[in-house]
């Protein structure tokens, strides 16, 4: 496990269960179909680094609705738009956490998404991530896979 790996995993478990109020582990487990691919353009030290989560439908709405303090399952928009913040939030922290250990990372994008699984054809990482509502796929790559 490389250290952006590993700090990317710490960062990003710490949101979920600060701002979307979820206890989550990184674990190999029986993966749910991908209802939706989030992604968040960042630069790491001058490189391009796409960091990106696909989770479940069940996963997404707890996602979003754990945000948003409100139910938002069957709400679209809203909940793309609140599970969105959500990353963009998690990607900060993690900007800042970063720049404490003296790596430069910057967001240069929001969060764009895509319903489905995408898979980057050369990633940094993939990640099962495993939580009460089902699972998620934590990845990385040096350039965007969205279609």
């Amino acid at each position: 496990m490389t250290e952006l790996h590993a700090t990317y995993m710490e960062s990003f478990l710490a949101g979920l269960s600060a701002y979307a109020h979820i206890t989550a582990t990184a674990e190999q487990a029986a993966e749910d179909p991908p209802y939706i691919t989030i992604s968040q353009h960042l630069t790491m030290n001058g490189s391009p680094l796409i960091v990106a989560l696909a989770a479940s439908l069940d996963t997404f709405y707890a996602l979003a609705s754990g945000y948003s303090g409100i139910s938002l399952s069957g709400m679209g928009d809203l909940a793309v738009d609140a599970a969105c913040e959500l990353f963009n939030v998690i990607n900060g922290h993690f900007s800042s956490q970063m720049r404490a250990h003296g790596s430069a990372v910057s967001i240069i994008d929001p969060p764009r998404h895509a319903l489905g699984s995408a898979v980057p054809a050369a990633p940094l990482f993939s990640l099962s991530i495993a939580c009460p509502s089902g699972t998620m796929q934590l990845m990385a790559s040096r350039e965007e896979f969205l279609p």
